[in-house]
């Protein structure tokens, strides 16, 4: 699989995002759920969450 990037403005909300791999499009999505599970693991193993980036590279069901 050849690398993407994606270039995005720093000052908008933090989102994730979705790759569908037939088509390379790019979904953005928000989910306070999977924010507050990555503050707790990384709480949980002594860290602090500085910055991340989450991309889900999938396939239509």
């Amino acid at each position: 699989m050849a690398p993407r990037f994606t270039y995005e403005s720093t000052i908008s909300e933090h989102h994730d995002h979705i790759v569908d791999l037939e088509s390379d499009e790019v979904i953005e999505f928000q989910s306070e759920e999977i924010e507050k599970l990555q503050q707790e693991v990384a709480r949980k193993l002594g860290y602090e969450v500085v910055h991340h980036r989450l991309e889900l590279y999938c396939q239509k069901l």
